[in-house]
């Protein structure tokens, strides 16, 4: 078993303020660049995502927590969210793979 290769995909591709985007990480095991089909439910959930906006000071609007949609297919993990505002954001995507915690991080830009 290799590590985890994750990638971003967001529909649409541009992020606007207060629309809803489905966001899923597809996952890929490292060595035979397969789906991960080996993944746990993490705190009762297929995968977590923490999402903080870029702001001084940090408010609590500038912090989003979603849950992934139960139905998706194998090395896939699907999340449906809105941005507040536009701006910067840093997102963490948390998965339980075979008892192991893997974390995924990007930086996304959210339009007006």
């Amino acid at each position: 078993m290799g590590t985890a290769q994750i990638n971003l995909i967001s529909s649409p591709d541009h992020i606007k303020a207060s629309e809803e985007v489905t966001l899923t990480f597809d996952l890929k095991d490292t060595v035979t660049n397969q789906p991960l089909t080996d993944l746990q439910p993490y705190l009762g959930e297929k995968g977590h995502l923490v999402i903080i906006k870029k702001s001084t000071p940090l408010t609590a609007s500038d912090y989003i927590h979603a849950h992934a949609l139960a139905d998706d297919l194998a090395g896939k993990v699907t999340f449906v969210t809105k941005f507040p505002t536009s701006g910067e954001y840093k997102l963490w995507g948390q998965f339980n793979r075979n008892g192991k915690i893997v974390t995924a991080d990007f930086g996304i830009h959210v339009r007006d």
